[in-house]
């Protein structure tokens, strides 16, 4: 069986600047209430991640997803304040899960998008990218509860097979 995978785009214009934008994402309390019941997630040691956030450093913390609290390791990558942040997994459900957050400084506010590539091991790869992307948009509408949006962009998305020969943006 030859893996699929995915690329996923989701992004919410906010009208708070990236500064608060970034302070509300990179909270582990806040991170694990955008997360429905179906799909709990949370870090481990949270004070760990903060520090990491703090120092603009790379980590790697232990994260539980799932009704089943399974191990979800996060290999956090890349830090760079306000602008963006990487992190990496491999884990039960994903042979790779690869997640750049970034923030947008916009005339009025900030354009977050998570950007994540991602190959499922469930045999159902689909299925489990749709429900990948359904999570990322209840976390975006989750996030415009906490912060100023525009409801127009909230969790607005892009989901496509990847391709070495797509273009950033998700277009062939």
């Amino acid at each position: 069986m030859v893996a699929t995978t995915f690329y996923l785009r989701v992004w919410t214009r906010f009208f708070d600047p990236p500064e608060r934008v970034w302070a509300v994402k990179t909270d582990p309390t806040t991170l694990r209430s955008e997360f429905p019941s179906w799909a709990r997630f949370s870090i481990e040691d949270p004070d760990k991640l903060l520090a990491a956030f703090k120092q603009d450093r790379p980590a790697t913390v232990e994260g539980r997803f799932g009704p089943l609290r399974l191990r979800w390791p996060v290999n956090l990558e890349a830090v760079e304040p306000h602008t963006r942040y990487r992190d990496t997994s491999t884990n039960q459900i994903f042979s790779q899960f690869e997640h750049e957050h970034l923030f947008e400084a916009t005339a009025d506010g900030t354009r977050y998008i998570d950007a994540v590539t991602f190959t499922p091991r469930l045999p159902a790869a689909k299925a489990a990218a749709i429900l990948t992307q359904r999570l990322f948009v209840h976390r975006h509408r989750v996030a415009a509860r906490l912060l100023q949006a525009d409801a127009r962009t909230v969790g607005t998305t892009v989901l496509r097979v990847w391709s070495d020969d797509a273009t950033e943006d998700g277009t062939d």
